[in-house]
C-alpha cells in the first residue's frame, strides 16, 4: 500500500512542469506573433539611418523622416584643389541628395531578408520558409537588442555637379593666346603665342563621384590640361608682309585708247593684307599672308568705273538715189575691266611671283554694227518694203505714228540676229515722246498713251512678210481694225514689254531699216535694205471662217456730254477667224509655207449719251466703264 501511494506525486510534478512549459511557449509564440503583427507594415525596432530611428514607422513615415533630417544631405565636404587654390564643396554643391524612398525601403527589408527571398516549391519551400523565418527572427532580435544602422542611398544630380565644375572652370580656364600679327600704317609687328589651360570636367567629375560614394569626404585634384596655341610664331609672316609693303604696286590697263596706269600706294596695299592660319607640311600651323579679296575687288571696281564704256552700234541710213549708205552716228568700241580676273592676277603676282607691275585684263567690246566696216555689210539694195495707210487719223495718233517710226531710223540688223520691235521702240510713255490716242482695251476702244504705234508694228510686219524673213513672234489685234486693211489678217499688235513683234535676218548680210512717213498722204512705209536673197514671196488668202455677229450696241452715260446728245465711239465689227498663207520660193525651187492665223473677236458698237437723253427703243444702257490697262494694245 505504501509503495503504491509514493509514485503518484511524481507524475503530477511532471504534468505540471509540462503544462508550465507549454504555457510559457504559447506565451512566447503569442508575443512573437503580436510583434510580427504589429510590424506587418512597419520597420522593425532598432533600425536606424544616419542616427535617425525608424523602428515602428511605415514606409511613408520613414521616407518623410529621412527627407526631413537628411535634406540637405549632411555628408562630409570634399576639398577640390588646384595649385595653391582650394574649393570646399558640400554634398549639396555636388548635387548629392538622399533617395528617401529607396533608403526607407532598405530599412523596411531589415528582418525580412529571407521572407522576401523564400523559394517556391512543395516540401522544400516549407523547410526553407522555416529556416528563413528563424533567420529573420534572429535579425529582428539583433536589431532590437543591439540596433541596426544602414547607410543612406544617395542620388547624384549630374546638372548640379556639372554647374559647380563649370563655375570653377570659369575661374581657372585660360584661353591660349595665338601668335598675332598687326599692321599699323606701314609697320608690321608680331606677338608670340602663349599656352592656355582648361579644366577637364569629365575627369574631375569621375574623381569627385568616387569620393562621394566612399562617404568619407576627402581631397581631390582639379584635373587641368594645357591648351597650346594653334599658331606659336609669326616670324615668317612678318617678313613676308614687310616685303610686300616695301614699295607700291603698278596696275596697267590696256584699253581702246592705249594703256592706263594706276599706282597702288603702300597704304592701300597695307589695307589689302589679311592673315589666316595655314597647316604647314610639318604639321604645325603658321600664319599665311593673304589678300582681302573684297578690298582688292572694290579697288578694281573703281578703276572699272573710270574705264568701262559700252560699245555703241553705228546708226545708218540709205540714200536710194545714190545707192549709198549714210552714217547717221558712228559706232564706238567699248571696253570692260574684268574685275574678278584682275583680282586673281593681283593675288598670284603679289603672293607668288612678287611682281610690282601687273597687267589688268580688259575686254574690248566690238559694236555689232561697225561704221568702219560698212563696205563689208552688203547693204546695197532694197530687199523688201511694207506700207500701211492712216489717212483720217487724229492729230495725236499721227504724232505717235511719226514718233514710233523715227525710233527705227538708223537701225541695222546684223546677219542671223533677231529683230525686236519692242527693243527699239522702247517704253510707250509720255517720257519717251508718245501722247494719248485711241488704243484697244479689254472691251472697247479707249484713250491711252501710244495709240497708233500698232500702225508702225503692222507696217514692219508687212515688210518682213514680203521679204520672206522668218517671223518669230506675231500677235493679231483683238478685233478687226480698218486702218490695216486691205488685206485683212496682216496686222501685228504690240504691248510693251509683253507682246512683241520679231523676225530673224536670214540673208547672210546686214539689214538696214529705213522708215518713211508721209503725213500729207497718210502713209507709212518701212524699207529693208541689204542684199537680196534668191527667193520670191507669194500670198494666198485671206481666208475667213467662223464669222460671229457682235452683240447689241451699248449706251453709256457720259456726264461731260450735254443732255440730248448721243455720240458713237466704237463701231460694230464681225468676229471671224482669218488665215493668210505665205509661200517662200527659193531659187532652187524649194517652197516653204507659213500660216498666219488671226482670231478676231466680235466688237459691238458703243455710244455715249448726255444725262437725261432719251435712248432709242430697246437700247442697252450701262454705266461708263474704264478698260483694263494690262489688256490694252497700242492700236
Amino acid at each position: 500500500m505504501s509503495a503504491h501511494f509514493s509514485t503518484r506525486p511524481r507524475w503530477g510534478v511532471w504534468l505540471f512542469l509540462l503544462l508550465a512549459v507549454g504555457l510559457l511557449t504559447l506565451a512566447a509564440v503569442a508575443r512573437v506573433a503580436a510583434y510580427e503583427l504589429g510590424h506587418a507594415d512597419r520597420i522593425y525596432e532598432g533600425v536606424q539611418v544616419a542616427g535617425i530611428p525608424l523602428g515602428g514607422l511605415t514606409l511613408d513615415q520613414a521616407g518623410a523622416a529621412i527627407r526631413h533630417d537628411l535634406t540637405p544631405y549632411p555628408g562630409a565636404a570634399i576639398t577640390l584643389r588646384y595649385g595653391d587654390r582650394a574649393w570646399s564643396l558640400a554634398p549639396a554643391d555636388l548635387g548629392v541628395t538622399v533617395d528617401a524612398h529607396a533608403t526607407a525601403t532598405q530599412a523596411y527589408a531589415i528582418g525580412r531578408e529571407h521572407l522576401f527571398a523564400a523559394p517556391a516549391g512543395p516540401l522544400s519551400s516549407l523547410i526553407s520558409l522555416w529556416d528563413g523565418f528563424r533567420a529573420d527572427l534572429s535579425s529582428q532580435w539583433t536589431a532590437l537588442r543591439a540596433g541596426r544602422s544602414i547607410t543612406p542611398i544617395l542620388r547624384y544630380d549630374e546638372n548640379a555637379l556639372a554647374y559647380t565644375l563649370k563655375r570653377i572652370a570659369r575661374d581657372v580656364d585660360l584661353p591660349p593666346q595665338e601668335a598675332m600679327l598687326s599692321i599699323s600704317g606701314l609697320d608690321v609687328t608680331g606677338t608670340s603665342g602663349r599656352s592656355g589651360r582648361q579644366v577637364d570636367v569629365a575627369a574631375t567629375r569621375a574623381a569627385l563621384i568616387a569620393l562621394l560614394r566612399g562617404g568619407q569626404g576627402g581631397t581631390a585634384d582639379l584635373v587641368v590640361v594645357d591648351r597650346p596655341p594653334a599658331v606659336t610664331s609669326v616670324k615668317d609672316a612678318v617678313a613676308r608682309a614687310t616685303a610686300l609693303l616695301a614699295e607700291p604696286l603698278m596696275l596697267i590697263a590696256e584699253g581702246v585708247d592705249g594703256p592706263q596706269r594706276f599706282a597702288v600706294d603702300r597704304a592701300t596695299l597695307s589695307a589689302w593684307l589679311a592673315f589666316s592660319p595655314t597647316l604647314t607640311p610639318d604639321g604645325t600651323v603658321a600664319l599665311a599672308v593673304q589678300l582681302n579679296r573684297d578690298r582688292v575687288s572694290a579697288y578694281l571696281q573703281e578703276i572699272a568705273a573710270q574705264m568701262d564704256r559700252p560699245a555703241h552700234d553705228a546708226r545708218l541710213d540709205f540714200d536710194p538715189a545714190a545707192g549709198q549708205v549714210i552714217v547717221l552716228s558712228a559706232s564706238q568700241t567699248g571696253q570692260q575691266v574684268d574685275v574678278e580676273a584682275g583680282a586673281d592676277r593681283i593675288e598670284a603676282a603679289l603672293l607668288t611671283d612678287d611682281q610690282r607691275e601687273i597687267a589688268l585684263p580688259v575686254a574690248i567690246l566690238q559694236p555689232r554694227v561697225d561704221s568702219n566696216r560698212i563696205a563689208e555689210m552688203g547693204i546695197v539694195e532694197k530687199v523688201s518694203e511694207g506700207t500701211t495707210y492712216f489717212a483720217g487719223s487724229s492729230r495725236d495718233r499721227v504724232h505717235n505714228i511719226v514718233t514710233a517710226a523715227e525710233k527705227f531710223r538708223g537701225v541695222v540688223i546684223p546677219p542671223g540676229e533677231e529683230f525686236s520691235f519692242n527693243r527699239y521702240v522702247g517704253e510707250i510713255t509720255a517720257a519717251n515722246g508718245f501722247v494719248e490716242g485711241l488704243i484697244i482695251g479689254a472691251e472697247r476702244t479707249a484713250v491711252g498713251i501710244g495709240g497708233g504705234v500698232c500702225q508702225v508694228s503692222t507696217t514692219v510686219f508687212r515688210a518682213a512678210f514680203w521679204g520672206g524673213f522668218p517671223i518669230t513672234a506675231r500677235t493679231a489685234h483683238g478685233y478687226v481694225v480698218s486702218w490695216y486693211e486691205p488685206p485683212r489678217g496682216l496686222d501685228a499688235t504690240i504691248y510693251t514689254p509683253d507682246v512683241d513683234f520679231r523676225f530673224r535676218n536670214d540673208t547672210g548680210h546686214y539689214l538696214l531699216v529705213r522708215p518713211e512717213v508721209d503725213t500729207a498722204k497718210g502713209r507709212v512705209t518701212f524699207y529693208l535694205y541689204g542684199t537680196k536673197v534668191d527667193r520670191t514671196v507669194d500670198m494666198e488668202g485671206p481666208f475667213s471662217s467662223n464669222v460671229r455677229q457682235p452683240e447689241k450696241p451699248i449706251y453709256q452715260e457720259d456726264q461731260t456730254l450735254p443732255a440730248g446728245t448721243i455720240k458713237q465711239v466704237d463701231w460694230a465689227k464681225d468676229g471671224e477667224d482669218v488665215v493668210v498663207t505665205r509661200k517662200v520660193i527659193d531659187g532652187d525651187g524649194t517652197i516653204s509655207e507659213d500660216e498666219f492665223v488671226s482670231h478676231y473677236q466680235p466688237w459691238r458698237a458703243v455710244y455715249l449719251y448726255g444725262p437725261g437723253t432719251q435712248l432709242p427703243p430697246g437700247a442697252l444702257g450701262e454705266p461708263a466703264a474704264t478698260p483694263t490697262p494690262a489688256a490694252a494694245a497700242t492700236g
